[in-house]
């Protein structure tokens, strides 16, 4: 039996123009991918062996990866590339050069979080683009959700305490609320604040949110309250940031937030670290040394001993590892395949990203 791949239609891409000849497994569109990020080896990391053999299974996957630098050299066979397949380090290409190097692109699938770097010129020449930052969500809730839990016991004052004074340790653990009835401050409900949420739905406690973007009945559906920021940072016990990356919110948590915390309250920030008025935390946590913030971001990403924060010792920094890590990157991966499956299908795109959403989202 001869099939026709030309008859397949999936109108919003006209992918029956690229589709080229079927594998063994039923009806499959076959188009040209290539993996492009100017930081090859997370290509490596996040499209590792068994995730490569997939790609195989449903197209022509270029033998090598693409940066920015490598256009030129690459021209050829960019120009009958259909999918790019990205990640960590996606560069920004202007409209000029996709429509230069990459003049057959019906998509950019990226297993990774945030496109606000790069996505709008691809969606202005009306390419699709979506991205796994649902699936970068997961271990962010994960990490931020333990956090909460480790913060109401006390835990991390504790434990860097208790080497050297003991008692001091247990007083501080003593002193905290536990896990019940506390309340609970998430800030921007978004994939990750959502998540948040979810799993705290498992303790017995009140959960407040802040964001100007949650509607009454999602909130209801969360079983959170709507509420500003001046009554989370005043009346929570935890207070996680969660906001999307917009150049507005720079600055946004100051020592007018900070300086009303409770006495034994808690401070996580996984989401920007611009966000954070440095000096206004360091201050805050000076005051009250029995506060704890948890920063696994700051301005530069960089742990120095000149930054005010580093000499706070309740001030406990990470250096960016709430998202994915290990083998939790191949989630993203598998989710930009299934997308793409989804495309050649013609379904509607699970994680697609417009530009109507990139004013909204991290």
């Amino acid at each position: 039996m001869i099939i026709n791949f030309r008859a397949v239609i999936v109108n919003s891409l006209e992918v029956r123009n690229s589709l080229r000849y079927n594998k063994t497994n039923g009806v499959k569109a076959y188009m040209k991918f290539v993996l492009m990020t100017n930081q090859k080896f997370q290509a490596a990391r996040v499209y590792f062996k068994d995730i490569k053999l997939k790609l195989e299974e449903r197209g022509e996957l270029a033998d090598f990866i693409v940066g920015k630098g490598d256009l030129d050299k690459r021209k050829d066979y960019l120009s009958q590339v259909d999918i790019i397949f990205a990640t960590w380090g996606m560069p920004h290409l202007s409209k000029e050069e996709i429509k230069k190097y990459f003049p057959q692109l019906k998509a950019v699938l990226y297993a990774a979080g945030t496109v606000q770097r790069f996505a709008g010129e691809f969606l202005e020449l009306g390419i699709k683009v979506s991205s796994a930052w649902r699936a970068n969500a997961i271990p962010v809730a994960e990490f931020t959700f333990a956090q909460i839990i480790l913060a109401q016991k006390g835990y991390f004052q504790a434990a860097a305490t208790v080497k050297k004074n003991e008692a001091a340790a247990y007083l501080h653990h003593y002193r905290q609320p536990g896990n019940y009835k506390t309340k609970i401050g998430i800030i921007g409900a978004g994939a990750i604040g959502s998540l948040v949420c979810e799993k705290l739905k498992t303790l017995e406690c009140e959960v407040f949110v802040y964001d100007p973007f949650l509607s009454e009945d999602r909130a209801k559906e969360l079983k959170v309250t709507l509420c500003d920021l001046d009554t989370i940072f005043s009346s929570c016990d935890v207070i996680s940031n969660h906001l999307a990356n917009k150049k507005e919110l720079i600055g946004i948590f100051n020592y007018s937030l900070f300086s009303k915390m409770k006495p034994y309250a808690t401070f996580i920030n996984t989401g920007r670290g611009d966000q954070v008025v440095e000096k206004d935390l360091a201050r805050a946590m000076r005051e009250k040394s029995s506060r704890t913030a948890l920063l696994d971001v700051t301005k530069t990403d960089i742990i120095t001993y000149a930054n005010p924060m580093t000499r706070q010792k309740n001030i406990i920094q990470t250096p960016h590892i709430a998202g994915s890590s290990g083998q939790e990157v191949w989630r993203m991966a598998e989710y930009m395949i299934e997308e793409y499956d989804r495309l050649v299908a013609g379904k509607p795109l699970l994680h697609e990203v417009t530009l109507d959403m990139l004013s909204t989202m991290a």
